[in-house]
């Protein structure tokens, strides 16, 4: 059985929403383009929060999914990590790999 989504009608949600984002949520492929690009640095939740100016009680709570992140501190990461914002909110292969490397979620 198909499952429904429930889509609210407002100007700006009016794009394609069937699929919730290809089976994940906006907040899940943040917090999993987060953890990837921060473990590749060899950087600990602690050092990522000191070069972004945040608590690193937010990025543990940004990388479980538990909050929504603003589109400031999606930009404070991504410059304290060295990619582009757009990156931490890719869906698909996360930043710097490819289809081809096996990380197929």
């Amino acid at each position: 059985m198909a499952q429904l989504h429930f889509v609210e009608n407002t100007p700006w949600l009016n794009t394609l929403q069937s699929g919730a984002l290809w089976g994940m949520e906006i907040r899940e492929v943040l917090a999993r383009n987060l953890r990837i690009c921060r473990q590749e640095r060899g950087l600990s939740q602690e050092e990522l929060a000191h070069r972004a100016g945040i608590d690193r009680t937010y990025i543990s709570a940004l990388e479980r999914c538990v909050y929504a992140a603003s589109i400031d501190v999606v930009g404070q990461l991504a410059e304290a990590l060295g990619v582009e914002p757009s990156d931490l909110l890719r869906k698909g292969p996360p930043p710097g790999r490819s289809a081809s490397t096996g990380d197929a979620d």
